[in-house]
């Protein structure tokens, strides 16, 4: 029997591979192309970039509804009736995900809800901890489980740098004004997760490939991060030489062999082609 099923959004970006592995349950989030709106993840992420680029029209994301998550919470119960369900949410500020799943949870006393403050890689990193949490504390409580993720997001850190703010500046996250600044200087603003909203942290001044150097090097100043935990990668058109240059960055520090993750739709269509991403756990207060 079945003691906990672990359900997130598709804004997860979680590889068909740790779905498979932990039994991980999918509520799809959505984009709207025009007047055509499909599920996150029914089509390639490169078909959202020539939908921009032909239309100058950003496809806009819009969260799960309660009736995503009431079929996908039935499902669950028809198989495993006695399991207990985790939600861990996509950033409840940033989609209204999380308010879609309390309306449905009404219905299912089985539900249990916990926002993650992360999107991308970082929600990912977090649902992943938590399904090894599970595994290796086979008698934890719902209020356990919750009580886990919520600590553990404050120690996660998800950071991109997008080549190009077009798409943010499309989306109303950057004015035409920084757009044209950071254009003719040649600057580009890192994208940090802060209690659940995405912000500008970090500018870097320069090529890109100087840029996601410096911003590998400010994360591991930063940061006390757990060996094991560090995740890169990004949105389609990241070039494999970038990649490479962050994986040896990260070889130098001591952090070999970074899991690589591919980003999806929802965070794309803010980041845009070839944005990079890089996520870590911090290490316990007082852990050596």
């Amino acid at each position: 029997m079945k003691k906990f099923i672990i359900t997130t959004e598709s804004g997860s970006d979680l590889s068909e591979e740790l779905i498979e592995r932990y039994d991980i349950y999918i509520v799809p989030m959505h984009l709207s192309l025009g007047d055509r709106t499909i599920d996150d993840g029914s089509v390639p992420v490169e078909e959202i970039f020539q939908f921009y680029e032909k239309t100058n029209i950003l496809p806009k994301t819009s969260g799960s509804t309660p009736e995503d998550y009431r079929y996908v919470f039935e499902k669950i119960v028809k198989k495993y009736p006695e399991a207990q369900i985790i939600n861990i949410a996509y950033s409840a500020v940033t989609s209204v995900s999380y308010n879609s799943c309390r309306v449905a949870a009404e219905a299912f006393p089985n539900v249990h809800l916990v926002d993650s403050k992360n999107v991308s890689a970082g929600l990912t990193a977090i649902v992943v901890a938590t399904a090894q949490f599970i595994e290796e504390n086979p008698d934890v409580s719902p209020q356990d489980v919750i009580a886990f993720v919520e600590e553990i997001r404050e120690r996660t850190h998800f950071s991109f740098l997008p080549q190009s703010l077009s798409y943010l500046r499309a989306g109303g996250r950057v004015s035409n004004v920084q757009f044209l600044g950071a254009s003719v200087l040649k600057i580009l603003p890192t994208i940090v997760l802060k209690d659940g909203y995405l912000v500008a942290s970090k500018k870097y001044r320069g090529s890109f490939q100087r840029s996601i150097k410096k911003m590998v090097l400010d994360f591991l100043n930063d940061y006390d991060i757990e060996p094991g935990t560090v995740t890169v990668g990004g949105t389609p058109r990241l070039s494999e030489s970038d990649v490479v240059i962050v994986i040896t960055e990260l070889s130098s520090h001591n952090f070999p062999n970074p899991k690589i993750f591919e980003a999806g739709a929802v965070i794309a269509s803010h980041g845009g082609p070839g944005a990079f991403g890089l996520v870590g756990i911090e290490k316990k207060k007082g852990k050596d």
